[in-house]
């Protein structure tokens, strides 16, 4: 593989991270603000699978972690 086409991957992948990151945000910020106690439940378990995807999508592009999580994981 090509230097131009890793920088191409690496880039999507990035931007990948910024929309989970996005994702993960504004859906914890859904999940304090709704008061039916069911969606918000809902709202924090979508807020984890998309703090696991950031996590997985930071390591492919920085090779490790940079941060440790409040879910126990490491982002």
């Amino acid at each position: 593989m090509n230097d131009e086409s890793m920088m191409k991957e690496t880039d999507a992948l990035k931007r990948l991270c910024s929309s989970e990151d996005l994702a993960e945000k504004k859906l914890k910020i859904y999940s304090r603000l709704l008061t039916d106690v069911t969606l918000a439940k809902d709202m924090e378990r979508l807020a984890i699978r998309h703090e696991k995807r950031k996590e997985t999508l930071t390591r492919l592009v920085y090779g490790k972690a940079k941060k440790t999580t409040k879910t126990g994981g490491e982002a």
